[in-house]
């Protein structure tokens, strides 16, 4: 275990997080097992685990099989008990789920929306939410712009400047105290993909998956980018807003897809993206899809691509499954990760926040 050092209440924080995720990743374990996991004393493990059975977080499942010696009692998580809410923002509608921790989906409802003040409209689900379940432990939101994580703020735009700043998440923070992870909808979907890949293919870690995934809607287009199978978010959070390529004559790539082009000059401008994307980050893997993709024209696509590929390094291009799947799956689980995360240090000079 790593070492951490700390006042009380935080380091009792810190070890409740452990416990909780171990119990996570085991399903079930014992006193002594969560000790020699965690390098938590079986004392402190066993005071932990009565405050949290009292909590009504954790429960017991039975004594295990004898071996000769004292029976030791078996713990596991109570998936009811602790429920992550998670937000997908669409332009018309809201969509959400209510989650268990092992991404579980207990309730999922699309919410018509009549105005693009999404911080209002999320206001009025969770108003209505928090009436009836007292359980929700951490709330996650996928947003269309480029995300500020720390200040769980968001910035969009589709022109290059006037862009309009949202503190949709710390707002959200602060009225209802549950944490919040705000994230940036393309990046959400990405690290679903990554997830659902894991599942497929039944390991623990994808440190080798480098992949794009880009994303085509009536608002623009976005990419998702994981690299050594992490997530990245560039310097100013920006990586991955492909919609802002400049394709020459004050065109952008956003600017053409809304035109509306024929067949060819799609084929050959999302080629030609797809193959720059290819020199800059060398994907291994390209997922495109999207409501406004034009799926007909894939095979064509990979085919031009091949055109425009450097030494022939060729990248599998895949047509995205699921998006929506793909993006609940990225911010349950970053959702999930937050709930369990132990410790969020709050800069407690930050008070009486306003609506943006």
């Amino acid at each position: 275990m790593a070492s951490f050092t700390g006042k009380p209440k935080t380091m009792k924080e810190i070890n409740i997080a452990l416990i909780k995720n171990e119990l996570k990743k085991a399903g079930a374990a014992t006193r002594a097992e969560l000790s020699e996991i965690t390098g938590i004393s079986q004392t402190t493990v066993r005071s932990l685990l009565e405050e949290l059975l009292q909590n009504n977080e954790v429960i017991r499942l039975g004594l295990d099989k004898s071996s000769g010696g004292r029976r030791a009692e078996r713990y596991a998580l109570n998936l009811e008990e602790s429920l992550a809410l998670a937000f997908y923002i669409r332009d018309n509608y809201i969509e959400y789920v209510i989650s268990n921790p092992l991404r579980e989906i207990i309730e999922n409802t699309r919410v018509e929306i009549g105005s693009t003040d999404y911080l209002y409209e999320i206001e009025k689900i969770l108003d209505d939410i928090m009436k009836s379940k007292s359980n929700i432990k951490a709330i996650g939101i996928a947003v269309p712009g480029v995300v500020d994580i720390e200040n769980r703020k968001y910035l969009f735009g589709k022109s290059l400047k006037g862009w309009q700043e949202s503190n949709i998440g710390e707002y959200i923070e602060e009225k209802y105290d549950i944490p919040v992870v705000l994230e940036n909808d393309l990046n959400a979907m990405a690290y679903g993909h990554s997830i659902c890949l894991m599942d497929r293919l039944d390991v623990d870690d994808l440190h080798i998956l480098n992949m794009i995934y880009i994303h085509f809607t009536k608002s623009g287009v976005g990419s998702g980018i994981i690299l050594n199978g992490k997530l990245i978010h560039g310097g100013s959070n920006l990586a991955g807003e492909i919609g802002f390529i400049p394709l020459g004559d004050g065109q952008f790539l956003n600017s053409f897809i809304e035109s509306e082009p024929e067949d060819n000059s799609y084929i050959d401008t999302v080629s030609r993206v797809i193959a720059t994307t290819n020199c800059v980050i060398n994907p291994d893997l390209v997922v495109v899809g999207g409501e406004s993709f034009r799926e007909s024209l894939l095979n064509p696509i990979i085919e031009k691509c091949e055109t425009y590929m450097a030494n022939k390094v060729m990248p599998e291009i895949l047509l995205a499954e699921d998006s929506k799947r793909d993006c609940f799956t990225g911010i349950i689980e970053l959702t999930v990760k937050l709930m369990y995360s132990g410790v969020k240090l709050i800069d407690n000079t930050k008070r009486n926040i306003n609506r943006a």
